[in-house]
């Protein structure tokens, strides 16, 4: 039989024994035969769909003890147990289980991953569950990981380094900027997400292999600022705020010297916000220029927000979609992202630029204003245009 007509088969058995009430345990033989086809069928893309098909529809009663019980049930009679994965761990399958993660056996969860070929997945995967291994597990997966090839390798270090003890962290730290110096990008997107975790030697290091090596990028300089201005050292900040002043881009430069602004001369904040407000007056409308105004208008209190998003408006208003394809509208993304910010002042400019949006889009957006200005404040929970740049 194929994938297919196994599912119906087993689909069949499952209505016998279990019915479609879902009040009763699925039996350990019919665990052993989805187990089974599970593995008999790996490379088979309706694999896990079907697996998940059967479990949903005859396991809707799941309890938590129940989802650790068919966990440890099918992780004991798999052979590849990568596919707990997409049964379990996923997270488009967090809603579907009524148990957290920490409740399943870290060594499985493990086992689950290493079972996975090299890629970003697995790597991604290990700095997902990486807080819930042991120390055991923990040292069984930094051994693994050092037999991985680029740039997983660097991916996955990255993301096992904070349960790691002193002497392997300085380990990875040392790896990471030999890949960082060879000019991986991947080593400087891990250095900077790993870098709170640094004691304060290794920060210094990472600072000035930053500062120091040739031909590193701004945009990697920069975003180890924005991302950890309040870990650095004074020294390390002084540093980091001379290089940032010389930055070819305004954008770059502006966002990193007001993440460090505790550091710089009295003064300087309000000199770079005067000299940004000329370049803002005269040059045409962008998505960064927009967010550097959002930014000044955070790190200086004293501006008066209505006028800055009155500002920003303006802005949004000039961009041109003309060129874009219909789900690309830039004023449409900029209005979700500013939309919790206005006030009654702000309504005629917003339903104006609502105006000239595309499609459905247009629709949407005003029925969000509309739902803003008479205080329905609950459609707005998640913002789906945050700020990139």
């Amino acid at each position: 039989m194929d994938a297919d007509d196994t599912y119906d088969a087993l689909k069949r058995e499952l209505v016998e024994s279990v019915g479609y009430a879902g009040r009763l345990e699925i039996p350990v033989t019919l665990v052993r035969k989805i187990a089974a086809f599970i593995d008999e069928y790996p490379d088979d893309s309706m694999t896990t769909y079907y697996t998940q098909s059967l479990l949903d529809q005859f396991y809707r009663k799941r309890t938590k003890e129940r989802s650790i019980r068919l966990f440890e049930l099918l992780s004991s009679l798999l052979k590849n147990k990568s596919s707990l994965i997409d049964l379990f761990l996923r997270p488009e399958g967090w809603q579907r289980h009524p148990v957290a993660h920490e409740h399943f056996d870290a060594a499985t969860i493990w086992s689950a991953i290493r079972d996975l070929d090299d890629g970003n997945g697995k790597a991604n995967y290990i700095g997902d569950y990486a807080h819930l291994f042991t120390e055991e597990v923990a040292s069984q997966a930094y051994h693994a990981i050092l037999e991985m090839s680029e740039p997983f390798k660097t991916r996955a270090l990255g993301g096992i380094y904070p349960r790691m003890d002193t002497p392997r962290k300085a380990e990875i730290v040392t790896y990471l900027l030999q890949q960082f110096a060879s000019g991986l990008s991947e080593a400087a997107y891990r250095l900077k997400f790993i870098f709170p975790f640094m004691d304060r030697a290794s920060r210094t290091r990472v600072v000035a292999a930053h500062l120091d090596l040739p031909d590193v990028r701004e945009g990697l300089i920069a975003y180890l600022v924005i991302r950890n201005a309040a870990y650095f050292e004074r020294d390390d900040a002084v540093r980091l705020a001379a290089r940032a002043r010389l930055f070819e881009s305004g954008y770059y430069r502006n966002r990193c010297l007001l993440k460090l602004a505790a550091f710089l001369p009295e003064g300087e904040v309000e000199e770079l916000y005067e000299r940004f407000m000329a370049e803002f007056n005269t040059q045409p409308a962008s998505i960064p220029l927009i967010h550097s105004l959002y930014h000044f208008a955070a790190a200086i209190r004293t501006l008066d927000s209505n006028r800055m998003i009155s500002l920003a408006l303006e802005k949004i208003a000039s961009l041109d979609d003309s060129g874009n394809e219909i789900y690309d509208q830039a004023k449409y993304g900029q209005m979700m992202f500013v939309i919790p910010m206005l006030t009654d002042v702000h309504k005629e400019q917003a339903y104006s630029i609502a105006e000239t949006v595309k499609g459905g889009y247009k629709k949407g957006l005003k029925a969000k204003l509309k739902a803003h200005f008479t205080n329905n404040v609950s459609f707005c929970r998640i913002l789906y245009s945050p700020i990139f740049y």
